[in-house]
């Protein structure tokens, strides 16, 4: 085939091809094929960006409500909707503990053993001065100072008053926070008793351990079950002076008023922390007073303390509003389904969530993990705001919003929650407000038209006619090519194409023109007798 046959051919084609594709081409522009329950539909796109959220502004409780959370302490926080923001609120407090102070009365404080197998010094009392105690180690025979039959078994005795303070209020909801414990003794005893300056002498001195006294306070829960020594002193040095007898009476020595040394303000924090754990609202203060009179000479001794006396006690402590740890608190809206916005498909394409957010005063150190988080359809959004980061005036969650569309689903069930991360101490309420709250949701509605046919009828329509086109074209092609010669020219033409692709030649004869015309006769003649012979047949019938 020649180069303008070619081109021939080509334009035709074209001119089929364009005159078919009107008839496949029967979709707008803006649609497309879309094959969904066996149907062939045309349809098209709509692009939509609206605002997700009811009462955005908080102007009332509408389509917002508020819940708690299961862990931690649901009383540590509430909500509420006031002045068109929708507020947290985190409880604190801080209350303060004095009820102990000053000289001990004795209608508050009440006498006992220091252990059942104790004994009590010879005298023991309440009295203007605070509590006093006195007592005279004598192995003689007679009574002792004091009006005691002398009796060297009672060389170790005791004295504790204690007093129960029941709390205002369940401290396993506080902490203590900050606590002071301050006392004040003082004492007398004469030169008879043994000091580590002392010198023995007499008869048969045998210094076994120096005569000593020992002022005490402890914290004990109601029960006993534990105990804290919180301040002692002991003035191993009172009655200090040797005599010349054991068994007399030399000068006496005086210790002024002295502090009695407490334990560090946060091991006196930890252990009144630790007594209201065995018991929520009570705790027992206890004033204690020991004396050891040792048998320092191997025949008669005698040891005197005049007065012992705690003279003042004053305990006092700060308490504060525990939080707990995994306490929250929700703000929640149910919005609007993405499936009731249009009978057909629907694509969301964007979700922008933004708000805005303050604090009434600032957060405490004490809690550097409590935070902000955003929760939608129960899954928690990665992206956090730490309450340390809240100021007093209003700011912008985040600059731009939280792209959240990846926690959207048919469902949108947003969630703005304070979350408590530490166990600490609040002095003080902080309120949390968040307002001006916007979901941005950008979404394609796909619409589809009627349907074109039932079934996979419309598909083989489509199969059918492109088919038809297909075998037109074809059957054209070889009209074109070969069937609009005579068989002797398409037989040429076959052996022109054999000689260009230098394949063999089958040989052929050629008739002469003598020949043909002689052939033809000769089938006319055979003709015209078999027409002679059927007409003679019907002759005779």
């Amino acid at each position: 085939m020649n180069s303008k046959k070619k081109w021939t051919y080509f334009v035709l084609y074209l001119m089929f091809i364009l005159a078919f594709v009107p008839f496949l081409n029967f979709l707008p522009l803006d649609q497309e094929i879309k094959f969904a329950d066996n149907k062939i539909h045309s349809s098209s796109e709509k692009y939509f960006e609206e605002e997700w959220i009811t009462n955005r502004n908080f102007t009332n409780p509408d389509s917002w409500f508020y819940t708690k959370g299961l862990l931690g302490d649901p009383l540590d926080v509430d909500a509420g909707i006031s002045n068109g923001e929708a507020k947290f609120v985190v409880y604190g407090e801080k209350r303060f503990f004095s009820n102990i102070n000053g000289t001990p009365q004795n209608s508050d404080w009440t006498p006992m053993k220091k252990a059942e197998e104790s004994i009590y010094p010879d005298l023991f009392e309440i009295n203007e001065n605070g509590c006093n105690a006195s007592h005279e180690y004598w192995e003689g025979t007679g009574n002792n100072l004091f009006g005691v039959p002398g009796n060297q078994t009672r060389n170790r005795p005791s004295i504790l008053w204690k007093r129960l303070i029941k709390m205002p209020y369940d401290m396993s909801d506080y902490i203590i926070t900050s606590s002071d414990l301050v006392a004040i003794f003082n004492g007398t005893a004469n030169y008879n008793v043994e000091t580590p300056n002392d010198t023995l002498t007499g008869t048969n001195p045998t210094r076994a351990e120096n005569d000593h006294t020992k002022f005490y306070i402890q914290l004990t829960n109601l029960e006993d079950k534990i105990r804290y020594e919180a301040a002692s002193y002991e003035p191993i040095y009172l009655g200090n002076g040797s005599l010349d007898a054991n068994i007399n009476y030399g000068p006496i020595d005086t210790i002024n008023d002295t502090y009695m040394t407490s334990v560090p303000k946060d091991v006196l924090n930890y252990f009144l922390n630790r007594v209201f754990e065995y018991d929520n609202q009570n705790f027992t203060v206890i004033l204690g007073i020991d004396i050891d009179c040792e048998d320092n000479y191997g025949q008669t001794d005698r040891d005197t303390y005049y007065s012992l006396l705690i003279k003042t006690c004053n305990l006092t402590f700060d308490y504060e509003k525990k939080i707990n740890q995994l306490s929250s608190i929700s703000w929640n809206q149910i919005c609007e389904k993405v499936s009731d916005i249009s009978n057909y498909s629907v694509i969301v394409t964007g979700a922008k969530l933004n708000f805005k957010y303050k604090i009434n005063e600032t957060w405490t150190d004490a809690s550097p993990n409590s935070e902000i988080q955003i929760l939608v359809n129960q899954n928690k959004h990665p992206e956090t705001i730490k309450l340390s980061s809240a100021t007093s005036s209003f700011q912008d969650a985040k600059l731009g919003g939280f792209d959240i569309k990846n926690l959207i689903t048919d469902d949108v069930n947003l969630s703005l929650q304070v979350y408590i991360a530490d166990n600490f101490a609040l002095n003080k309420s902080r309120e949390i407000a968040i307002d001006d709250v916007s979901l941005t949701l950008s979404y394609i509605i796909i619409e589809p038209d009627e349907p074109i046919t039932e079934g996979y009828e419309g598909i083989w329509l489509v199969y059918v006619l492109v088919g038809a086109f297909i075998g037109l074209v074809g059957i054209f092609s070889l009209y074109q090519t070969h069937f609009k010669y005579p068989p002797m020219v398409r037989k040429v033409r076959k052996l022109k194409k054999k000689i260009k692709k230098e394949k063999a030649i089958k040989p052929f004869t050629v008739k002469s023109r003598e020949e043909i015309i002689n052939d033809n006769l000769e089938k006319n003649t055979q003709i015209l007798d078999l027409e002679k012979v059927h007409n003679e047949k019907k002759i005779k019938k």
